[in-house]
């Protein structure tokens, strides 16, 4: 499903179908997922899950959704993703408040399903090759892939021609394809 798709689940939805709730919560979920890992800092990743960060903002986005009055099809995005900065940088200063009070943890021993840990397994991968990236590929996939900004916002931001905006997202593309076939390769013996 693309951006029209996701464009009228949001309409249904602000109509009362509950069912297109459903699915458009459940079809932002795995972009989410993603954008959650990218901006969690490692010493959140050790604290918590990014699918349960995830959750905790697509619970907020089913809650606040009703308010939603942006202007056009992708101010959808722009709101879904401020809601996340605004959990992640809550999350962030309840961790800062709760290590200034409690003494670290022992150990941390988490068990979960094998889906789950495939899910984390990908993203990880993922995220992984994505940080391996030079920063114009980085933040070309990040904002037009996670964050689904169009390549006019882009050129716009970046004062170059959407054409400009196009082939760069395409060498990221290349750019990650590439580290992501080196992540895959076994490793030989000598």
């Amino acid at each position: 499903m693309g951006l029209h798709d996701t464009y009228d689940l949001l309409q249904q939805a602000l109509a009362g179908h509950a069912e297109a709730r459903g699915q458009l919560l459940e079809q932002v979920r795995p972009r989410l997922v993603m954008w959650v890992t990218g901006q969690l800092s490692a010493a959140l990743r050790g604290q918590v899950e990014p699918e349960d960060v995830a959750q905790e903002i697509l619970l907020a986005l089913h809650k606040d959704l009703d308010g939603f009055k942006g202007p056009d099809k992708r101010a959808f995005h722009g709101w879904l993703f401020t809601i996340a900065r605004n959990r992640i940088r809550d999350l962030a200063d309840r961790a800062r408040a709760l290590k200034r009070r409690l003494p670290p943890p022992k150990s941390f021993d988490a068990a979960s399903p094998s889906g789950a840990e495939s899910r984390r397994e990908d993203v990880a991968t993922m995220m992984a090759a994505l940080s391996e990236l030079e920063e114009p590929h980085r933040g070309v996939i990040m904002l037009l892939r996670i964050e689904e900004r169009s390549t006019e916002e882009l050129a716009q931001l970046w004062n170059v021609s959407e054409n400009a905006v196009r082939i760069r997202y395409c060498r990221a593309l290349k750019a990650l394809r590439t580290k992501l076939k080196i992540k895959k390769q076994p490793a030989t013996r000598p």
